[in-house]
């Protein structure tokens, strides 16, 4: 698959809810949580395009907190500088699955984050992708409290990982 690496825009939402949607029918966050995303954090939130369409999407941010944030809400104001990339959602279209382009994607944003001196990145997996993740090099962290509870927002399945970068 010829596929290219770009930022992604404000005006990509309408596809990154459509992949979301078939991607994560049960998770699908609101609209105005996904641009929340682009808005807060347009260095950090990557797309994968194929034939001139959006098939891939990575939203990440920088973050200092080491619980999550809470699922489908608006972010409080992020750090101007931080050490932690979140990612918060990564998902592919059905035609793109199995392409390379998740591995790919993540790569090139890791490598962007080590450029700009994070040490590190956490995110939820979901939906069972504990190991697509492990194989990235994220490895399960212990929940507990607080953070049982984020988790449980996510859903079912769910477990917090961390790598370092």
């Amino acid at each position: 698959m010829a596929a290219s690496i770009r930022r992604l825009h404000a005006d990509d939402l309408e596809a990154i809810l459509q992949i979301q949607a078939a991607a994560y029918p049960e998770l699908a966050e609101s609209p105005a949580a996904i641009a929340d995303r682009l808005l807060q954090a347009p260095e950090w939130c990557w797309g994968v395009e194929h034939g001139g369409k959006l098939c891939a999407y990575l939203l990440t941010h920088p973050w200092l907190q080491s619980e999550p944030p809470a699922w489908n809400t608006a972010l409080p104001l992020l750090p101007a500088q931080s050490t932690r990339l979140y990612i918060h959602d990564l998902a592919l279209a059905s035609t793109a699955r199995g392409s390379g382009v998740a591995t790919r994607l993540i790569g090139a944003v890791l490598q962007r984050a080590r450029h700009a001196r994070f040490t590190e990145a956490q995110l939820i997996a979901v939906q069972g992708s504990q190991t697509f993740w492990q194989r990235q090099g994220f490895q399960p962290t212990q929940a507990q409290g607080k953070l049982a509870d984020t988790l449980a927002s996510y859903g079912a399945d769910t477990q917090m990982m961390w790598r370092r970068l």
